[in-house]
């Protein structure tokens, strides 16, 4: 007897584990529960990949869940928002998040909580609430937040490493104020990965910018990951060398979009274009967008198109010549699918608002889902 799936996604390139190549997708349940040559299976519905390429749904740590949902980012490929800012500092600053983002989000959604000097005692439990992605903080003169930060908890701690584009503290979820002299940034983040090494917490370094901040990030990969803005790239940026060095040598780990809209436009189209330009490859691409944050974060069941994983896919034509917002884009998403529900598709939005908090591995304690 032929084996039936809810969705079959026939034909695709799938990005598979580093490498690319054409197979057919079984999904079931909203995961993935076969990969191959599927020619005599049945489903309820069918996707036609063939021209296309599947890759995982983008995790876009440094997003924004703007008003809207996130509907601009589903269209663009993301199917997980880590929201960047402004950061919940208690539990009923996380909950009033999560209650906004409940029924009109149209992608999976996270939230990080700042590390507030008022709050740093509660940092433990507040990490481990459902839809947290974890403590964030800045680099501060003040060195007691972030040295009560890295002892409280056991999650990655993520460090932002740019100066505060906003002048006066936020009220409700601003984070500890950034270093206020920016000539002091690499000897700040020096202090700061110090303590993190005493404290043997795991850290992530977002935006990072600076020759002197990458090398000291290479010498403490036993304990610290990378993320850049895909803006910061942007080759007519100053410092854009020494980022994309970086990129080539493996120390980048994860790109995100960045929580205002960068000059390069949404992530994975502006990704795509240094793609088809030859300075990164997918499978590279792949491991910035998706399996890289995951990883980073112990996200359960999504980064990658694996048995057992989210059906959470984008369906991408490379070779498409698409002009958004008057960019002009080489590459471009066709069809985004989230937990094995086709929610976008050539430029619309095809279903109701589905997005869920992003589970973490770390804080399931077995718990069967």
């Amino acid at each position: 007897m032929a084996p039936t799936y809810d969705l079959l996604v026939r034909g695709g390139t799938c990005a598979l584990h580093g490498v690319t190549t054409s197979c057919d997708l079984g999904i079931t349940g909203g995961r993935i529960a076969a990969i191959g040559d599927l020619a005599g299976a049945e489903a309820e519905r069918e996707i036609d990949a063939r021209h296309l390429h599947v890759l995982p749904g983008v995790l876009d740590t440094g997003g924004y869940l703007r008003d809207e949902g996130g509907s601009a980012q589903l269209l663009a490929g993301v199917t997980a928002v880590f929201d960047a800012h402004p950061h919940p500092t208690t539990a009923a600053g996380l909950e009033d998040k999560l209650s906004r983002a409940r029924g009109r989000a149209h992608c999976d959604y996270a939230f990080f909580i700042a590390a507030a000097t008022d709050h740093l005692d509660d940092l433990d439990r507040l990490e481990r609430l459902p839809g947290c992605s974890g403590v964030v903080l800045s680099l501060g003169t003040d060195d007691e937040p972030l040295h009560r930060a890295l002892f409280c908890g056991q999650r990655r701690v993520t460090v932002s490493c740019e100066p505060d584009p906003h002048p006066e503290p936020v009220a409700a979820g601003a984070a500890v104020d950034l270093y206020r002299d920016e000539g002091d940034a690499a000897r700040a983040l020096q202090r700061f990965l110090n303590m993190a090494k005493r404290a043997g917490r795991r850290v992530h370094a977002s935006n990072v910018d600076g020759d002197e901040a990458l090398a000291l990030l290479m010498q403490h990969r036993e304990l610290a990951t990378v993320g850049l803005a895909a803006a910061d790239l942007d080759l007519t940026g100053p410092g854009a060398g020494a980022l994309w060095r970086a990129l080539a040598g493996g120390l980048v780990d994860a790109l995100g979009s960045g929580p205002e809209p960068g000059p390069g436009g949404p992530l994975l189209p502006t990704m795509l274009g240094h793609v088809h330009a030859g300075r990164l490859g997918l499978p590279q691409l792949v491991e910035l967008l998706s399996s890289g944050p995951a990883r980073i974060y112990n996200v359960a069941r999504k980064g990658r198109i694996a048995l057992g994983y989210d059906a959470d896919l984008v369906l991408v034509d490379l070779d498409a010549e698409h002009t958004h917002a008057g960019v002009r884009y080489h590459g471009w998403p066709i069809a985004t699918v989230l937990r094995g529900e086709l929610v976008a598709r050539d430029g619309r939005v095809v279903a109701t608002p589905s997005g869920a908090p992003v589970r973490f591995s770390d804080t399931l304690r077995m718990v069967v889902l």
